[in-house]
């Protein structure tokens, strides 16, 4: 009985071999494919927390130790991370193809060299796709971007949520997603890297006293430098520029403050509505707006 069952098992998979082994080649391919993700996977969600734990943080923009070298080590990762699941597909999606074509007994070298011909013929042919994939390589190896990050491509600013092999992604302020080929990246400002500069210019009536004014500004900045909501933002002491402007009846003084990446304009914000009130109370005018006239700056 069980001999019998043996013979007829192995008749079958005499006769239907090619088959059965283009299903094992294409069962291989999948479990590879998704054991090579997984790990991909682990290993960068291992770098991840290991930072954030490192720095007792829950979000990577709230590094405080080195927060350029941490910070950049979790986006590259992340984005290298998109980068090697795109090599992993395409790899193992090739790999099987020409396993299941040897299978099905078609001339593999004339393929190959065929393919090798395609190949150079599409090469002239599609210099602009090379020129996309080259370049994007060097935007992650350089470290010009990365996931996360706010970017200015041309006359687009947003955050980058992927970074292709061809493509890079870019979420607007207004929520419009734009695909930016990366061969077409000729100038590209990125304002996650580093650090950041909030600064305000204050306008007041000339006839106020400016070293007051310039006074009550510093005082309104450390107080916002040692606000809890703030605190972990600032990264600088204020610094009054002196003055910048003056015109007709008003004076503008810059006001800068150095901030960790990406905070510059909420901390821009913040200083504007605290200077106005610490105006107020110390009884430093605004100037009233002045229409712009011909030849004249404001």
């Amino acid at each position: 009985m069980t001999s019998g069952v043996w013979a007829a098992v192995l008749a079958f998979i005499d006769e239907f071999q090619v088959p059965i082994r283009i299903v094992v080649i294409l069962v291989l391919a999948f479990v590879v494919h998704w054991v090579l993700r997984r790990l991909l996977k682990r290993f960068i969600e291992g770098v991840v927390s290991g930072v954030k734990k490192n720095q007792n943080v829950e979000a990577t923009t709230e590094i405080r130790a080195s927060p350029l070298v941490k910070a950049r080590a979790i986006q590259r990762t992340r984005t290298l991370g998109g980068i090697g699941r795109s090599l992993i597909t395409w790899v193992i999606v090739i790999i099987a193809t020409v396993m299941v074509l040897g299978q099905l007994n078609f001339n593999l070298t004339a393929i190959l060299a065929s393919a090798g011909v395609a190949a150079a013929g599409l090469a002239f042919g599609a210099q602009n796709v090379i020129k996309d994939i080259l370049n994007g390589v060097f935007m992650v190896f350089e470290d010009q971007l990365g996931v996360g990050d706010l970017v200015t491509i041309g006359e687009i600013t947003g955050t980058v949520e992927d970074v292709g092999i061809r493509v890079t992604q870019l979420r607007a302020l207004d929520g419009t997603l734009w695909f930016v080929r990366n061969g077409e990246v000729l100038t590209l400002g990125n304002a996650s890297q580093g650090w950041g500069r909030a600064l305000v210019d204050i306008t007041i009536d000339a006839n106020n006293d400016l070293e007051l004014a310039e006074r009550v500004a510093t005082e309104a900045a450390h107080e916002l430098a040692h606000d809890p909501e703030y605190i972990r933002k600032v990264t600088g002491e204020p610094e009054v520029w002196g003055l910048e402007s003056v015109f007709g009846d008003r004076a503008t003084l810059r006001m800068v403050m150095m901030t960790r990446p990406e905070a510059q304009w909420g901390v821009q914000r913040a200083l504007r509505a605290r200077l106005k009130t610490k105006f107020a109370e110390a009884g430093i005018t605004l100037a009233a707006e002045l229409p712009n006239y011909p030849g004249g700056t404001q």
